[in-house]
């Protein structure tokens, strides 16, 4: 992501609901072994910082499943914080 994302986290599910686009696409099903795979064998940034990601989430979008990558912080973030 190239601009700030909204420092709140209902700003944050809104820009990603109006840009899918900023998400990888994920697979639809094979869902638990995808993650495993992303989170430990692969390397990506967290979306909402850029540090490294350490979780990976699947965002229905209306582009279908999308990948969420998070740092543990953001990924905290986002479980206490979403409404």
């Amino acid at each position: 992501m190239t601009a700030t994302p909204p420092p709140d986290v209902e700003g944050f599910l809104r820009l990603l609901a109006a840009e899918p686009t900023l998400l990888p696409p994920a697979p639809a099903d094979g869902i638990g072994d995808a993650t495993r795979r992303r989170t430990q064998d692969e390397i990506h940034s967290c979306l909402r910082c850029g540090r490294r990601a350490q979780e990976a989430f699947i965002a229905g979008t209306r582009l279908g499943p999308r990948w969420l990558d998070l740092c543990a912080a953001c990924g905290h973030w986002l479980r206490t914080s979403a409404p």
